[in-house]
């Protein structure tokens, strides 16, 4: 295959490569999931294995966690006044995904104390944006369906009675394709399709000081992820001798994320829960998409870190039903100077509710519902897009709970 010449290039990939700063899917485990991520250090199933493996030295005997769910992004772009953008206001098309939760726990006795290992599989992030085709920012992008899939190898182990630490091998493994209108021709337009993995790591611990009252912190590092693919053309019989297919690849960093938690017991039927999540999104300082020919493209991004600030409530009405509400604000990294369509992005405010009920002692019921609003968003700058943005986002989950007290299992 022939190189592209590199300022056609530049304008077909320039759009996407804002991609690769990415969104975090919130943890969709239900229960998780309906106190808005606050439940950190207050993990009673398998799930800990993603959101607090030291947790699983708590979980006596087989644990088993099974969380499907449904997310949908909306955008709506304003143009700005004066502008001739049209048509305006326009609408991303209804697209959901379905990030999953599953997760399976063993907790057995080793050298006299309590441990646990766990396995699971989640989407720690993505992103699923899916404009019309003749939209007026198509040469910007018209579709992105990225999934960041997470593998967790946990195990968590008493060091004392009150303290127990936690560690994980994490492999984070990203598929992506973007598909970018070429203007000013209507039928043209560029597809990019992605994909590779990387393995890292997990760190955690949780302390118990009083009966009521647990703190727990949970580390995981950044993954470097090499994506390698193709890129294929659609243009004009005037544009095909120097715009042909070729091979695509870049860097695709999930970045590292400290989950700080508090969880306290109020009262027999009240659970207090709080957390604070930090996000190293600084490492978007720039992306680099390289073509199998040597065409470079380097695009600055100047991301900085996120954090997240959550609280949730968890009220047993009885012995079977659990009733829960959650709040959090969301304060992103992003950049107006180069915001772009290929993946909104915006500080946030959201709120859930859920309930679990208890068939019996081995298996529980548990769902939620969880709406965002993120703030309205100008772009500014040559680099960005011009107008605004206004997003929202919904997830809906449910799932089931299974445990067993194994002879042997527990204490």
């Amino acid at each position: 295959m022939r190189t592209l010449k590199l300022p056609l290039l530049a304008a077909l990939l320039l759009p996407a490569i804002s991609l690769a700063n990415g969104y975090d899917v919130p943890n969709v485990g239900a229960r998780d999931l309906s106190l808005s991520g606050s439940a950190v250090a207050a993990q009673n199933d398998a799930g800990a294995t993603y959101a607090m493996p030291a947790g699983l030295a708590r979980l006596p005997g087989f644990n088993m966690s099974l969380n499907v769910s449904m997310l949908v992004l909306n955008t709506e772009w304003t143009a700005p006044d004066g502008s001739t953008l049209a048509p305006s206001p326009d609408s991303t098309n209804f697209s959901p995904v379905p990030p999953v939760g599953l997760y399976a726990s063993y907790g057995f006795k080793l050298g006299g104390n309590q441990a646990g290992v766990g396995f699971g599989l989640n989407t720690p992030g993505g992103g699923a944006v899916n404009w019309d085709e003749q939209w007026a920012g198509r040469g910007r992008i018209i579709i992105v369906d990225r999934k960041i899939f997470g593998a967790y190898l946990s195990g968590g182990y008493e060091v004392l009675p009150q303290l127990r630490l936690g560690a994980s091998a994490v492999y984070y493994y990203a598929t992506e394709y973007l598909k970018q209108g070429i203007q000013p021709y209507p039928d043209a337009y560029g597809e990019l399709s992605t994909k590779g993995g990387a393995l890292t790591w997990g760190l955690s611990a949780e302390y118990t000081p009083v009966p009521a009252v647990t703190v727990a912190a949970d580390y995981k590092y950044k993954g470097v992820m090499k994506l390698e693919g193709d890129g294929h053309f659609q243009v004009p019989p005037s544009l095909s001798a120097s715009v042909q297919d070729q091979g695509v690849k870049h860097e695709l960093t999930y970045p590292s994320v400290l989950n700080v938690a508090l969880a306290w017991q109020v009262s027999k039927p009240v659970l207090v829960t709080a957390g604070f999540t930090y996000n190293w999104y600084e490492v978007y300082v720039a992306d680099t998409f390289i073509g199998d020919k040597g065409a470079v493209i380097n695009v600055p991004r100047d991301y900085g870190n996120g954090q997240t600030y959550r609280l949730g409530v968890e009220y047993a009405a009885n012995d079977q039903l659990k009733l829960r509400a959650g709040l959090l604000r969301d304060l992103s990294g992003f950049n107006t100077d180069t915001y772009s369509p290929t993946l909104p992005d915006g500080n946030s405010w959201a709120g859930s509710v859920g309930a679990g009920y208890a068939f019996n002692p081995n298996i529980t019921l548990n769902g939620a519902f969880f709406y965002a609003v993120l703030d309205k968003v100008t772009a500014t700058g040559t680099e960005a897009f011009p107008g605004s943005y206004q997003t929202n986002a919904w997830i809906a989950s449910i799932g089931l709970t299974y445990r067993r007290d194994l002879a042997g299992g527990g204490k």
